[in-house]
Protein backbone atom coordinates (compact mmCIF):
# COMPACT_ATOMS: atom_id res chain seq x y z
CA UNK A 1 0.00 0.00 0.00
CA UNK A 2 1.42 3.24 -0.94
CA UNK A 3 2.64 5.51 1.96
CA UNK A 4 0.68 8.16 3.15
CA UNK A 5 1.64 11.84 2.33
CA UNK A 6 1.36 15.24 4.00
CA UNK A 7 1.11 16.82 0.69
CA UNK A 8 -2.11 18.09 -0.57
CA UNK A 9 -1.53 17.04 -4.08
CA UNK A 10 -5.12 17.06 -5.13
CA UNK A 11 -4.86 21.24 -4.45
CA UNK A 12 -2.31 21.18 -7.30
CA UNK A 13 -3.53 18.90 -9.83
CA UNK A 14 -6.15 16.81 -10.84
CA UNK A 15 -5.98 12.76 -9.52
CA UNK A 16 -5.21 12.11 -12.98
CA UNK A 17 -2.07 11.66 -14.90
CA UNK A 18 -1.21 15.31 -15.99
CA UNK A 19 0.05 16.65 -19.41
CA UNK A 20 3.13 18.54 -19.05
CA UNK A 21 1.71 21.92 -19.59
CA UNK A 22 -0.34 21.28 -16.75
CA UNK A 23 2.25 20.72 -14.39
CA UNK A 24 4.02 23.55 -15.61
CA UNK A 25 0.94 25.33 -14.67
CA UNK A 26 0.77 23.98 -11.37
CA UNK A 27 4.63 24.92 -11.25
CA UNK A 28 3.80 28.29 -11.51
CA UNK A 29 0.68 28.81 -9.49
CA UNK A 30 2.45 27.35 -6.79
CA UNK A 31 5.76 29.45 -6.95
CA UNK A 32 3.02 32.39 -7.09
CA UNK A 33 1.36 31.59 -4.06
CA UNK A 34 4.29 30.59 -2.03
CA UNK A 35 6.67 33.32 -3.23
CA UNK A 36 6.83 35.86 -0.26
CA UNK A 37 6.83 32.87 2.50
CA UNK A 38 9.62 31.53 0.24
CA UNK A 39 11.79 34.56 -0.36
CA UNK A 40 13.60 35.52 3.44
CA UNK A 41 14.59 31.69 2.73
CA UNK A 42 15.58 31.09 -0.81
CA UNK A 43 17.54 34.40 0.02
CA UNK A 44 19.63 32.81 2.86
CA UNK A 45 20.52 29.93 0.37
CA UNK A 46 22.03 32.26 -1.80
CA UNK A 47 23.69 34.30 0.69
CA UNK A 48 25.06 30.71 2.31
CA UNK A 49 26.82 29.75 -1.27
CA UNK A 50 28.37 33.01 -1.49
CA UNK A 51 30.48 32.28 2.02
CA UNK A 52 33.10 30.42 0.62
CA UNK A 53 33.41 32.85 -2.43
CA UNK A 54 33.45 36.16 0.21
CA UNK A 55 35.94 34.10 2.56
CA UNK A 56 38.82 33.69 -0.64
CA UNK A 57 38.01 37.30 -2.10
CA UNK A 58 38.63 38.71 1.85
CA UNK A 59 41.67 36.59 2.05
CA UNK A 60 43.46 37.56 -1.25
CA UNK A 61 43.31 33.97 -2.59
CA UNK A 62 42.33 32.63 -5.66
CA UNK A 63 39.17 32.02 -6.88
CA UNK A 64 39.81 29.34 -9.08
CA UNK A 65 39.19 25.62 -8.28
CA UNK A 66 42.36 24.34 -9.46
CA UNK A 67 44.35 26.04 -6.65
CA UNK A 68 44.71 24.60 -3.38
CA UNK A 69 42.79 25.94 -0.95
CA UNK A 70 43.10 26.18 2.85
CA UNK A 71 41.10 24.57 5.78
CA UNK A 72 38.62 27.48 6.96
CA UNK A 73 37.40 27.16 3.07
CA UNK A 74 36.57 23.78 2.99
CA UNK A 75 34.73 24.46 6.36
CA UNK A 76 32.86 26.89 5.03
CA UNK A 77 32.24 24.91 1.54
CA UNK A 78 30.72 22.33 4.09
CA UNK A 79 28.92 25.10 5.54
CA UNK A 80 26.87 26.12 2.73
CA UNK A 81 26.08 23.11 1.57
CA UNK A 82 24.50 21.67 4.72
CA UNK A 83 23.16 25.38 5.28
CA UNK A 84 21.28 25.34 1.47
CA UNK A 85 19.84 22.03 1.88
CA UNK A 86 18.35 23.14 5.31
CA UNK A 87 16.85 25.98 3.18
CA UNK A 88 15.44 23.78 0.59
CA UNK A 89 13.60 21.38 2.96
CA UNK A 90 11.95 24.64 4.88
CA UNK A 91 10.74 25.99 1.18
CA UNK A 92 9.72 23.08 0.56
CA UNK A 93 7.64 22.61 3.83
CA UNK A 94 6.82 26.12 3.16
CA UNK A 95 5.09 25.73 -0.32
CA UNK A 96 3.00 23.26 1.68
CA UNK A 97 2.08 25.49 3.85
CA UNK A 98 1.14 27.90 1.08
CA UNK A 99 -1.29 25.41 -0.23
CA UNK A 100 -2.42 24.45 2.77
CA UNK A 101 -3.30 28.51 3.00
CA UNK A 102 -0.96 28.45 6.28
CA UNK A 103 2.00 29.77 5.18
CA UNK A 104 1.70 33.52 7.48
CA UNK A 105 1.36 31.52 10.68
CA UNK A 106 4.44 32.24 13.25
CA UNK A 107 3.39 28.88 14.56
CA UNK A 108 3.73 27.12 11.52
CA UNK A 109 7.12 28.90 10.10
CA UNK A 110 8.17 27.68 13.72
CA UNK A 111 7.54 24.22 12.28
CA UNK A 112 8.43 24.09 9.06
CA UNK A 113 11.70 25.64 10.42
CA UNK A 114 12.42 22.95 13.17
CA UNK A 115 11.08 20.04 10.89
CA UNK A 116 13.45 21.24 8.31
CA UNK A 117 16.45 20.45 10.75
CA UNK A 118 14.81 17.51 11.86
CA UNK A 119 15.36 16.09 8.29
CA UNK A 120 18.70 17.21 7.72
CA UNK A 121 20.31 14.26 8.54
CA UNK A 122 17.99 11.67 6.69
CA UNK A 123 18.22 14.37 3.57
CA UNK A 124 22.20 14.43 3.80
CA UNK A 125 22.42 10.65 3.72
CA UNK A 126 19.68 10.13 0.88
CA UNK A 127 21.38 12.67 -1.30
CA UNK A 128 25.06 11.18 -0.24
CA UNK A 129 23.65 7.72 -1.33
CA UNK A 130 21.69 8.66 -4.47
CA UNK A 131 25.15 10.42 -5.73
CA UNK A 132 27.20 7.45 -5.08
CA UNK A 133 24.47 5.26 -6.89
CA UNK A 134 24.48 7.59 -9.96
CA UNK A 135 28.38 7.90 -9.96
CA UNK A 136 28.46 3.96 -9.95
CA UNK A 137 26.09 3.66 -12.45
CA UNK A 138 27.90 6.34 -14.54
CA UNK A 139 30.88 4.16 -14.16
CA UNK A 140 30.01 0.57 -15.13
CA UNK A 141 27.32 2.34 -18.12
CA UNK A 142 26.14 5.92 -18.83
CA UNK A 143 22.78 5.12 -18.95
CA UNK A 144 22.31 3.38 -15.76
CA UNK A 145 23.80 6.68 -14.13
CA UNK A 146 21.38 8.73 -16.21
CA UNK A 147 18.45 6.59 -15.41
CA UNK A 148 19.30 6.66 -11.72
CA UNK A 149 19.83 10.27 -12.01
CA UNK A 150 16.06 11.37 -13.43
CA UNK A 151 14.52 8.07 -11.17
CA UNK A 152 15.84 9.44 -7.94
CA UNK A 153 14.50 13.03 -8.62
CA UNK A 154 11.46 12.75 -6.24
CA UNK A 155 13.65 11.40 -3.58
CA UNK A 156 14.10 14.36 -1.40
CA UNK A 157 9.84 15.00 -1.47
CA UNK A 158 9.68 11.62 -0.03
CA UNK A 159 12.07 12.13 2.70
CA UNK A 160 10.64 15.82 3.21
CA UNK A 161 6.78 14.51 2.87
CA UNK A 162 6.35 10.79 3.58
CA UNK A 163 9.15 10.62 6.19
CA UNK A 164 10.81 8.07 4.27
CA UNK A 165 14.12 7.21 5.41
CA UNK A 166 17.24 7.38 3.07
CA UNK A 167 16.69 3.46 1.71
CA UNK A 168 13.46 3.78 1.23
CA UNK A 169 13.30 7.31 -0.26
CA UNK A 170 15.53 6.25 -3.10
CA UNK A 171 13.81 2.83 -3.26
CA UNK A 172 10.31 4.93 -3.67
CA UNK A 173 11.51 7.63 -5.97
CA UNK A 174 12.37 4.67 -8.45
CA UNK A 175 9.09 2.91 -7.58
CA UNK A 176 7.06 6.70 -8.58
CA UNK A 177 9.01 6.82 -11.56
CA UNK A 178 8.92 3.01 -13.04
CA UNK A 179 6.93 2.73 -15.76
CA UNK A 180 6.88 6.81 -16.11
CA UNK A 181 10.51 7.78 -16.49
CA UNK A 182 10.33 9.29 -19.92
CA UNK A 183 7.41 11.51 -18.73
CA UNK A 184 9.78 12.46 -15.75
CA UNK A 185 12.53 12.82 -18.15
CA UNK A 186 10.85 14.96 -20.42
CA UNK A 187 8.95 17.16 -17.60
CA UNK A 188 12.73 17.88 -16.23
CA UNK A 189 14.11 18.70 -19.72
CA UNK A 190 10.99 21.09 -19.95
CA UNK A 191 11.28 22.49 -16.57
CA UNK A 192 15.19 22.95 -17.08
CA UNK A 193 14.81 24.54 -20.47
CA UNK A 194 12.21 26.83 -18.63
CA UNK A 195 13.91 28.02 -15.78
CA UNK A 196 17.00 28.54 -17.51
CA UNK A 197 15.15 30.63 -20.16
CA UNK A 198 13.59 33.06 -17.38
CA UNK A 199 17.12 32.50 -15.71
CA UNK A 200 18.94 34.12 -18.75
CA UNK A 201 16.06 36.57 -18.83
CA UNK A 202 16.34 37.90 -15.51
CA UNK A 203 20.12 37.86 -15.67
CA UNK A 204 19.62 40.36 -18.23
CA UNK A 205 17.28 42.87 -16.48
CA UNK A 206 19.83 42.71 -14.30
CA UNK A 207 22.57 43.61 -16.21
CA UNK A 208 20.72 46.43 -17.31
CA UNK A 209 20.24 47.26 -14.00
CA UNK A 210 24.06 46.91 -12.57
CA UNK A 211 24.92 48.96 -15.78
CA UNK A 212 22.62 51.59 -14.52
CA UNK A 213 23.59 51.46 -11.18
CA UNK A 214 27.77 50.96 -11.93
CA UNK A 215 28.90 49.72 -8.99
CA UNK A 216 29.94 46.45 -7.43
CA UNK A 217 27.49 46.36 -4.09
CA UNK A 218 24.52 46.46 -6.90
CA UNK A 219 25.98 43.72 -8.95
CA UNK A 220 25.89 41.69 -5.38
CA UNK A 221 22.72 42.69 -4.26
CA UNK A 222 20.81 41.87 -8.36
CA UNK A 223 23.10 38.59 -8.48
CA UNK A 224 21.20 37.52 -5.15
CA UNK A 225 18.15 38.43 -5.39
CA UNK A 226 17.90 36.89 -9.16
CA UNK A 227 19.02 33.42 -7.53
CA UNK A 228 16.58 33.82 -4.41
CA UNK A 229 13.72 34.24 -7.12
CA UNK A 230 14.51 31.55 -9.34
CA UNK A 231 15.00 28.54 -6.12
CA UNK A 232 11.65 28.70 -5.09
CA UNK A 233 10.23 28.44 -9.11
CA UNK A 234 12.70 24.73 -9.46
CA UNK A 235 11.36 23.22 -6.07
CA UNK A 236 8.08 24.33 -6.98
CA UNK A 237 8.30 22.43 -10.05
CA UNK A 238 9.60 19.51 -8.40
CA UNK A 239 6.89 19.03 -6.01
CA UNK A 240 4.30 19.37 -8.64
CA UNK A 241 6.35 16.41 -10.65
CA UNK A 242 6.08 14.60 -7.25
CA UNK A 243 2.53 15.14 -7.27
CA UNK A 244 1.58 14.33 -10.66
CA UNK A 245 3.92 10.76 -9.86
CA UNK A 246 1.50 10.47 -7.15
CA UNK A 247 -1.68 10.49 -8.60
CA UNK A 248 0.08 8.53 -11.88
CA UNK A 249 0.70 5.87 -9.09
CA UNK A 250 -2.26 5.56 -7.64
CA UNK A 251 -4.22 5.06 -11.02
CA UNK A 252 -2.45 1.65 -11.48
CA UNK A 253 -4.03 -1.59 -10.34
CA UNK A 254 -2.89 -3.22 -7.46
CA UNK A 255 -1.20 -5.89 -8.63
CA UNK A 256 0.74 -3.56 -10.80
CA UNK A 257 1.80 -1.08 -8.18
CA UNK A 258 2.66 -3.89 -5.53
CA UNK A 259 4.85 -5.50 -8.13
CA UNK A 260 6.88 -2.50 -8.91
Amino acid sequence: MPTPTTLPTELLLPRRAASLGEILDAGFGLYRRSLLACLPLSLLAVLLGQLPSAYLKSTGQSLGLDTAKDLPWWLLMILAAVGTLWCWLVLMLRQRASLLREAKSLKTIATDLWQGLQLLPRALATLALALMAVALGSLLLVIPGVYLLIGFWPALALVVFESARPRSALDGALQLARGHWRHLAATLVVVAMTVFGLFVIGSLIGLLFIELADGLPASSIVAAIIGALFQPLLIAFGITAYADLRHRRDQMPSSASSSA
